[in-house]
């Protein structure tokens, strides 16, 4: 007769899982929430990323506004001065005057 009431009580038993469950779900959430803060769109990680990507963005642009006062300059320069707009043409464009001598040298 005491087997009978062993079984009977083994197989009352719960899962371990199940006397846990609150726990679990919890450990859960938490796993849940820690891995949103550390890869979520608004997250740890993407955050500095994009922090990263902000300064280096930050550094072109001046960079770019540099080389844009620069060129805006020369331009200023270029269409007061005729002489270093007639210099450039003849340099860069390849453009003469009419009576010019033109003088080519042949590379062997």
């Amino acid at each position: 007769m005491q087997r009978s009431s062993k079984a009977r009580k083994f197989s009352r038993r719960k899962p371990w899982w199940k006397k846990h469950i609150k726990k679990l779900l919890l450990i859960l959430a938490l796993l849940g929430y820690l891995y949103y803060l550390l890869f979520g769109s608004y997250g740890f990680i993407n955050i500095t990323r994009l922090k990263r990507k902000e300064v280096l963005l930050r550094k072109e642009k001046r960079v770019l506004l540099e080389e844009r006062m620069a060129l805006t300059d020369s331009l200023s320069m270029i269409k007061q001065d005729t002489f270093l707009l007639e210099k450039f043409a003849r340099e860069k464009l390849g453009m003469m005057k009419p009576g010019d001598t033109i003088i080519l040298e042949i590379e062997r």
